[in-house]
């Protein structure tokens, strides 16, 4: 005959007033058809999610319940018990959704077939046909004529490669100069041709100096250098910067060559000499640097030797050519 087995049951009410299911003991409330198992100071749900109709919902007592409302202006909402009262989980929808300065909502009438078809900057709004247009007509652009000299074509691409060319003019690198020397502007140049006007400049460039004469096809032009600029010589193929006051060499002004131990000598220019000092076992000849023999150490055409007495140090040629410590004597008092 088949058994039956039972296990505690009753009402929610009567299971909280129960107090928790001994240790694996189950227990079911048939009022809210919930299934708890004890394990001696809790009672914890194990029982299938919960639905019905909101006013059916119980009491909020248990942490973790959930509850699924199935009719109603709540229907298909989910309820989440935290002890104390049930939290309405999945409740936002786009039109919850704030407009805000992190997210936005996009309307309806403002997608095409998936994309937005509006940009506004909160003042001007244009749909993606209208910007189309503009830019795909042309009378809507002015239009570059690099032989007119009126105003209106003051963006011609004549005048814009102009303003390109002035701009680098400003740059910290500077396009190369023949030369820093010559005084006299010259009564033939080629245009493009620079020069780094020296102070004793005379003619057109008197009172220019330090300025970068430029020519550019029918008169000079003068550029005023900023800290910072520098250029390359042709006639002397060195760098120089300009380092607010003079134009000098890029070496003196940004290295400075210092004597370390055993050295000196140093400091700045074309030529920087270093001289190797004598002392501590080192003897330094016109063309030569050698070891200072003495205190057992040999120097001769061979190379440095030390003197090996054979019993206090001991040469080892059988284990790598070692040199050991053969007889330690203490001595005598």
């Amino acid at each position: 005959m088949p058994q039956t087995i039972k296990i505690k049951r009753g009402t929610k009410a009567q299971l909280d007033a129960y107090g928790p299911l001994l240790q694996g003991e189950m227990g079911f409330c048939t009022d809210t058809k919930e299934i708890f198992i004890g394990d001696g100071s809790l009672n914890t749900l194990v029982g299938r999610v919960m639905s019905g109709t909101l006013a059916a919902r119980p009491t909020a007592s248990v942490q973790g319940r959930i509850y699924y409302v199935t009719s109603g202006s709540e229907a298909g909402y989910i309820f989440l018990d935290d002890g104390t009262a049930w939290k309405k989980m999945n409740v936002l929808t786009l039109d919850d959704l704030p407009d805000g300065a992190t997210y936005g909502r996009v309307k309806k009438a403002d997608l095409s077939n998936g994309s937005v078809n509006k940009v506004s900057d909160g003042t001007n709004t244009k749909t993606a046909k209208e910007i189309k247009d503009h830019i795909d007509d042309v009378t809507q652009h002015r239009k570059i004529n690099d032989s007119s000299t009126s105003t209106t074509d003051l963006w011609s691409a004549q005048k814009i490669n102009t303003e390109i060319y002035n701009a680098i003019r400003g740059l910290e690198w500077q396009d190369s100069v023949i030369s820093k020397t010559t005084s006299v502007p010259p009564t033939s140049p080629v245009a493009n041709d620079r020069y780094l006007i020296p102070s004793n400049a005379t003619g057109a460039w008197s009172g220019k100096a330090d300025q970068i004469a430029h020519y550019n096809g029918s008169a000079w032009e003068y550029y005023s250098p900023a800290k910072g600029w520098s250029v390359y010589i042709d006639s002397e193929n060195k760098n120089y910067v300009y380092n607010g006051s003079a134009w000098v060499r890029s070496g003196e002004a940004n290295q400075n060559i210092i004597a370390g131990n055993g050295l000196t000598g140093g400091g700045q220019g074309d030529s920087v000499t270093l001289t190797v000092g004598a002392g501590n076992g080192i003897t330094v000849a016109s063309t030569s640097v050698s070891a200072k023999a003495g205190k057992g150490i040999v120097v001769n055409s061979t190379g440095i030797e030390s003197n090996i007495d054979g019993v206090s140090i001991v040469y080892d040629s059988a284990n790598g050519n070692r040199l050991m410590v053969g007889a330690v004597d203490g001595g005598s008092f």
